[in-house]
């Protein structure tokens, strides 16, 4: 059974990996605080060295997409 300080801290990375506005904004940043977070929740034991990898994945993927996005977005509005 999940502890509820494990399901709390999970649901905050959630939280940070859907935030559309802090992705947008700053992807680099955003990229950074989802890795930190992650590396917080393996040395504090929340998470094991497979589960920091199943995140660190998950963040890497979708920092792949939003600087994809951000450069089709320029493509497409080079003024914005």
């Amino acid at each position: 059974m999940i502890s509820e300080r494990k399901a709390s801290v999970l649901e905050a990375w959630k939280i940070l990996l859907e935030d559309r506005g802090y992705r947008a904004d700053s992807p680099d940043a955003w990229h950074q605080a989802l890795l930190d977070a992650a590396g917080n929740m393996l040395r504090s034991g929340v998470i094991d060295q497979a589960g920091w990898l199943e995140l660190k994945d998950q963040a890497n993927t979708a920092y792949e997409r939003a600087i994809e996005e951000a450069v089709a977005q320029r493509v497409a509005d080079p003024k914005a």
